[in-house]
């Protein structure tokens, strides 16, 4: 017996020494805000994967940066305010993100008369070093003009006794933790949250030192990893998180009460739009860093493609992949033969952008790929169908293709644009050429979809896109369409003088990548080699192909250009507080049309522009959250140039920085914009949907008020298009999924929140299933559910018309059906109840 004792713990010793022995080290004193890393090491997801981690205490003078970069802690947790330090050359690489906003705020007690960000000056305020340096609170002082110097500095106690007995009059807090405490004492509090002034930025970032990273992939993957599944398994199992870290990592000494409304409050701010922990969006790094560049604390670029891990870790070869590329490592590639300044045959040799991709994934994957010429495109893709050839380098259409190839993701997007010759005016819209001949390039798949979408379009096709341009400069036909990149390099090398881009149409020409049907395994390889080329490599490619020459001097005509933009935006933003407006005024409008509902022939519009109004009022609110930080950006931006231009201190690059900041934020005010343009449309038009861009329109809508009820959107969506009116479907489903978001806020904070979206297609119809778990609709008064100003919801919440409209539509305008029923499902072993809404649609509106 005590031999095998002795043997259990020398194995235990082995296994021990096995476990590579890493830090973190926190940026804040131990509470909740942890708990995923706590849980991660207490529940042994570390050492699963080989980590022995270690937790660095924060203390007030810790420089949290300093610990990672002088490897004195292996990992950190930070601010956004990393971007500004890699720009100032720390050799750190990011790789998640806990919080997706930051929850750092400055605090003051509710009856200190301070009441704006001017009341601060002269005041203490209590604030760690590092925090000092945290950008979004920076960004939030210099959007109100105001200097943080004129507040006194004092070393943080992390006490809010300090606020009560008036050691300070403002404090460094989290809205997850102070709040809460000084509520607990009987005190309300003031918050200035840089969220409000339209700084939405990231927290708890983990970061590690560059050179680390490379040499250690797999250990940062590991601890990536192990630690979201710590997170994962706090928020599954909160109340038992809370006991971990009240017993363990509890210095603060908080009630269970304080640290079950941090989780709670931190539950609000750690998900994505998917539902997801830990991820980083580029997008949202972008308008990070545009903010950050603005307002000057940024001076060198960064490339964001390889400063994120995040990323990377997606584009990690599995098991199976690696040893398929250990038994085979030679492929051949076939191509289009004239597509250029994307690819082209000449001597036998492949040639253009895509020929630098490939060069590069033979080198990463260090594999050998051979061209291999064919007569034409058509050749190409029997010679990968039939398997005498490896990969086909271009695909624009997957379109009932799926039997025959495997795809990668789209690895090139233009957009699609007319050219015409110098002398005719902008474009704004394709449908107003009805009258004129347009040219195409024959055979070209994204042609087709060109055709298909405007059919009162005279069309005319040519062979190639040379042709197509030479008609343009003769006269015999109006304009051309084709890629952006395609049009370019055309008019570069051939039509320099002649022709011009003078539009764009809502298409885009997508290339993939593609293999046989039988061979997925190098598809997946492929997409993740592609993934894995970085922002510059890929600029580096475009340039080799396409020069593009820009004046460096100030144009006055683009600075007028300028400012009647930004009179347009907010001309906008006019139009759309109208549309608020005209939504309260719902409530008269119902009055005055509930006498003749029954009789009344306009009962219906009068009803749909309801419905329309009360949908709007949701995307309204969507709106404004989106808008708030490029906002900001514009107006930060704005106001430096004019500071710099009344001090003569304004150079050419800070204005040309100014202005492709404004542009990049317009450009994604432009996009909420083109969609509530779109909805606002009053044409009953059919045209060709795809299913899957539909319901992501409506969920980029509604996401943020979604995510703000922690609601969780499982989509089951098969790949297709369809006949139909778009806005009125768009319209039919959002009244659905608001009608399901106010059904799901009835239920506890603990309890998880779903909506389901199943679609699919039979022979006959569309099928649409819409349902959630709020235990569904009560038997009495299921069947009234469709009724005119039936409703549950209390009159400031609803009118009762939505459903109403959405049957009319359905019925009416949409020639299907639709009804709901109480629906019994199992999701994650778990049973659940709920209401779920049926609709049939018909596959060709046409035909009906």
């Amino acid at each position: 017996m005590k031999k095998i004792f002795i043997l259990i713990l020398l194995f235990k010793y082995l296994y021990s020494t096995d476990l590579q022995k890493v830090s973190l080290q926190l940026m804040w004193l131990d509470q909740f805000q942890f708990a995923g890393f706590y849980i991660a090491k207490e529940k042994g997801f570390y050492q699963k994967v080989g980590l022995d981690v270690e937790f660095k205490k924060f203390q007030n003078e810790t420089n949290v940066l300093q610990e990672v970069t002088q490897n004195r802690a292996t990992f950190g947790l930070a601010s956004s305010s990393l971007i500004v330090h890699k720009s100032n050359g720390a050799d750190i690489s990011i790789f998640g993100a806990i919080f997706q906003t930051s929850p750092l705020v400055i605090l003051a007690l509710k009856n200190s008369n301070i009441d704006s960000i001017k009341d601060l000056k002269d005041k203490n305020l209590m604030i760690a070093d590092e925090q000092l340096y945290f950008a979004n609170l920076q960004a939030m002082f210099s959007s109100q003009n105001f200097d943080i110097k004129s507040v006194k500095l004092i070393p943080h106690s992390f006490n809010v006794d300090d606020l009560i007995n008036k050691k300070t009059d403002l404090m460094a807090s989290y809205t997850t933790n102070e709040p809460f405490l000084l509520k607990e004492k009987g005190y309300e509090s003031k918050i200035f949250y840089p969220k409000d002034y339209g700084f939405d930025f990231y927290e708890n970032i983990m970061f590690t030192n560059s050179e680390f990273a490379e040499k250690n992939p797999k250990i940062v993957y590991d601890f990536y990893k192990a630690s979201i599944d710590g997170w994962k398994w706090a928020f599954e199992n909160i109340e038992k998180s809370v006991d971990i870290v009240f017993e363990k990592y509890n210095p603060l000494n908080k009630s269970k009460e304080a640290l079950l409304f941090e989780a709670n409050e931190i539950k609000k701010i750690i998900f994505d739009k998917n539902g997801d922990i830990g991820t980083i969006s580029n997008e949202k790094m972008n308008l990070i860093l545009n903010t950050y560049k603005v307002m000057g604390l940024i001076k060198n670029d960064i490339d964001l493609k390889s400063f994120v891990l995040h990323n990377s870790f997606q584009n990690e070869l599995n098991s199976e992949e690696k040893e398929y590329l250990k038994t085979k490592k030679s492929f051949t590639y076939c191509s289009h033969n004239d597509l250029m300044p994307f690819e082209a045959t000449l001597n036998n040799k492949h040639i253009g952008i895509i020929e630098e991709y490939l060069v590069e994934i033979s080198k990463n994957l260090d594999i050998e790929l051979n061209f291999v010429p064919t007569l034409n495109w058509h050749e190409s893709f029997e010679k990968v169908v039939e398997n005498k050839c490896d990969i086909l380098t271009t695909i624009a259409d997957k379109k009932n293709r799926e039997k025959l190839f495997n795809f990668t993701n789209p690895y090139l997007d233009f957009p699609f644009v007319i050219a015409t010759d110098i002398s005719k005016p902008f474009i704004e819209d394709l449908k107003t050429l009805k009258r004129v001949k347009i040219a195409l390039v024959k055979d070209f798949a994204t042609s087709n979809i060109i055709k298909n979408r405007y059919k009162n379009i005279n069309f005319v096709e040519y062979p190639n896109l040379y042709e197509a341009l030479e008609a343009v400069r003769k006269g015999e036909v109006y304009a051309a369409i084709d890629s952006l990149a395609v049009i370019g390099y055309e008019i570069q090398n051939h039509f320099v003088g002649d022709i011009k881009v003078s539009g764009k149409i809502d298409e885009n020409l997508k290339l993939y990548m593609a293999t046989n049907i039988e061979n997925k395994t190098l598809a997946s390889i492929l997409d993740k080699a592609l993934n894995s080329i970085n922002e510059n490599q890929k600029h580096e490619f475009f340039n080799k192909w396409v020069y593009i020459n820009y004046q460096n001097s100030i144009d006055k005509d683009a600075v007028l250009k300028l400012f009647i933009l930004i009179l347009a935006i907010f001309f906008i933003l006019a139009i759309i507080y109208r549309a608020y407006l005209l939504k309260k005024t719902n409530q008269e409008l119902e009055n005055r049309v509930a006498f003749e509902i029954k009789q009344n022939e306009e009962k219906n519009g009068i009803l749909l522009q309801q419905s329309k109004m009360a949908a709007m009022g949701e995307m309204l609110e969507n709106i404004a959250h989106q808008w708030r930080q490029p906002l900001s950006t514009i107006g930060i931006c704005t106001s430096g140039m004019e500071l710099k231009k009344n001090l003569n201190m304004l150079e050419d690059k800070d204005f040309y920085d100014s202005i492709n900041h404004i542009k990049s934020s317009v450009l994604y005010l432009s996009n909420t914009i083109e969609d509530f343009r779109s909805f606002l449309d009053k044409d009953k038009v059919l045209s060709n949907v795809n299913i899957n861009h539909l319901v992501q329109k409506v969920l980029d809508i509604l996401n943020p008020s979604l995510q703000s009820h922690h609601i969780e959107v499982i989509k089951n969506i098969d790949d297709f298009e369809f006949s139909t009116i778009e806005n009125d479907l768009i319209q039919i489903l959002m009244n659905i999924i608001t009608n399901a978001k106010d059904a799901l806020k009835d239920l506890k904070d603990e309890e998880p929140r779903y909506i389901f979206i199943n679609i699919s297609k039979n022979q006959k119809n569309i099928v649409i299933e819409i349902f959630d778990n709020a235990m569904g609709i009560k038997d009495e008064i299921i069947s009234r559910v469709f009724e005119p100003y039936f409703t549950t919801k209390h009159k400031s919440q609803g009118t009762g018309i939505g459903l109403y409209m959405s049957k009319i539509l359905v019925d009416n305008n949409l020639k299907g059906t639709i009804f709901v029923e109480n629906y019994k499902f199992l999701y994650n072993n778990i049973d659940y109840k709920g209401a779920k809404f049926n609709i049939l649609l018909p596959i060709n509106l046409d035909k009906k």
